[in-house]
């Protein structure tokens, strides 16, 4: 038996990485600013080839992981700020941020309807008011 065969990731021309490069989100524009003849036809097939929607995906990666904090970034920041803040309003702030970011602020709001006809009408109060009616049963 011979050796199994292992799929190499060919480097990507000129034109392919200009591609990568340019790509927003519209491959006729990115394929025409990259220089292929035909950017309609030839950017939606660039889109199929996998080496260049893992050169796209990689790039993405790494242009967002030092920009956009994850939930986890964002509650030890509040937990830190919570910690050493030094004015009491910055650290109250921060508390409630962790709080919400942990749904700990939740309005609960509890309904007795004894009807259909009482459900729409507790339903549509509640959104209109954030309070249902209270009715006594008949």
């Amino acid at each position: 038996m011979g050796k199994p065969k292992i799929d190499k990731v060919k480097p990507l021309t000129i034109k392919q990485q200009r591609f990568v490069d340019f790509y927003d989100g519209n491959a006729t524009d990115s394929a025409k600013k990259a220089g292929y003849k035909q950017p309609r036809s030839q950017g939606q097939r660039l889109l199929t080839n996998v080496d260049i929607s893992t050169a796209i995906q990689k790039r993405e990666k790494n242009r967002n992981k030092g920009h956009i904090a994850t939930r986890e970034e964002r509650q030890r920041f509040w937990t830190r700020m919570m910690d050493e803040a030094e004015k009491d309003s910055d650290r109250l702030k921060a508390s409630e941020l962790l709080g919400r970011s942990e749904a700990d602020f939740l309005d609960k709001t509890q309904v007795q309807v004894s009807s259909i006809t009482g459900l729409k009408e507790a339903l549509d109060a509640a959104e209109g008011t954030g309070k249902p009616p209270i009715k006594e049963d008949e």
